[in-house]
C-alpha cells in the first residue's frame, strides 16, 4: 500500500501493471480489496489504479462533511501526484457518481468512464427497497455490531444464486470486511456525501464514451437506472451480465474483464 498527500487528505492506494491507466472508484464504505481478482485480470492489459475512498480504509477519515464533488477532487488529486494527465474512470455503486462528476468537471483529465451498479440520482431515478436503505445506513451505527451488519448486507449484494453456492467465499468476504470496517464517523460521512446526487440534467453533457454495466439480479441499486443512464449519455455502450447482483464484478469477474477490456481497447 502506497499513500499519497492530497492537500489535507492522505489517500492509500496501489498501482499495478502497465499500459493505458485505469482508476477504480469503489463504492459506499468499500476499500480498494473489495474488488477482489479482476485487479490482477485488468492488469494484464493496464496500469490499474485503486485506492481508499476518504473515509476509510487507509484512507483519512475527515472531521468535517465533505461532498462528492470533494471526492472527485481526490481522484483529480491521485492523478496529479501520479502524473497523470488523463486516464481511463471506472467507478462503482457510490463511486459511479463520482465517476459521472469526473466526467462532467474534469473532461479534459477522463479519456472514458465505466459506470457499473449505479445511479443518476434525483427523483427520476429508481430507488431500492426502504428496507435495504436501512441496511446500509446500519454500516454508521455504532450500536450494531459489524459482523451483523455484513451478513445483512451480503443477502442484497449478491443474487440469491451466488449466495447459495459460494457460501464459503462469502465467508472470506464477511472476514475481509471486518478486517476493513469502517469507523462509524467513516461511513456516516461518505453517506451524507452521497445522499445528494443529482446529474440527470447535465448527462447529455458528457462527452467522452462510456460505458453502463450491472447485472441485472441488482437489489441494491435497481438496474433499471443503468437504463436510464445509458439512454440519457451521448453513444453510451450498455451491457447487462446475466444473473448477477450489486457485486457483478465479484460474482462474474471473467465477463466484467471481457467487457471493460474490451471498451478500453477501443477508444
Amino acid at each position: 500500500m502506497r499513500i499519497a498527500k492530497i492537500k489535507n487528505i492522505e489517500i492509500a492506494y496501489q498501482d499495478i501493471g502497465a499500459g493505458e491507466p485505469l482508476i477504480l472508484i469503489c463504492g459506499y464504505s468499500a476499500v480498494k480489496e473489495t474488488w477482489g481478482p479482476i485487479i490482477n485480470g485488468l492488469a494484464r492489459y493496464l496500469r490499474v489504479i485503486t485506492f481508499d475512498n476518504r473515509g476509510v480504509g487507509g484512507t483519512t477519515v475527515p472531521s468535517k462533511p465533505y461532498t462528492l464533488s470533494d471526492m472527485a477532487g481526490d481522484v483529480i488529486g491521485l492523478m496529479d501526484v501520479l502524473e497523470l494527465q488523463t486516464a481511463h474512470i471506472m467507478g462503482v455503486s457510490m463511486g459511479g457518481l463520482i465517476a459521472q462528476l469526473l466526467a462532467l468537471d474534469y473532461p479534459e483529465r477522463v479519456k472514458s468512464i465505466a459506470l457499473g451498479c449505479t445511479t443518476h440520482g434525483g427523483k427520476k431515478a429508481i430507488s431500492a427497497d426502504k428496507n435495504i436503505i436501512q441496511l446500509l445506513a446500519k454500516t454508521a451505527d455504532p450500536d450494531i455490531l459489524p459482523q451483523d451488519s455484513l451478513r445483512e448486507k451480503v443477502k442484497v449484494l449478491y443474487s440469491p444464486e451466488f449466495i447459495k453456492k459460494y457460501n464459503k467465499v462469502l465467508e472470506g468476504i464477511v472476514s475481509m470486511g471486518l478486517q476493513y470496517y469502517p469507523t462509524p464517523q467513516g461511513a456516516a460521512g461518505q453517506m451524507q456525501a452521497l445522499s445528494y446526487f443529482n446529474a440527470r440534467a447535465r448527462l447529455a453533457d458528457i462527452k467522452c464514451p462510456a460505458l453502463v454495466l450491472t447485472g441485472d439480479q441488482d437489489q441494491m441499486m435497481p438496474p433499471e437506472n443503468s437504463y436510464l443512464l445509458a439512454s440519457k449519455i451521448p453513444d453510451a455502450r450498455l451491457h447487462i451480465i446475466k444473473g448477477a447482483g450489486h457485486s457483478f464484478f465479484q460474482e462474474n469477474s471473467e465477463e466484467t474483464l471481457r467487457i471493460l477490456t474490451d471498451f478500453i481497447s477501443n477508444q
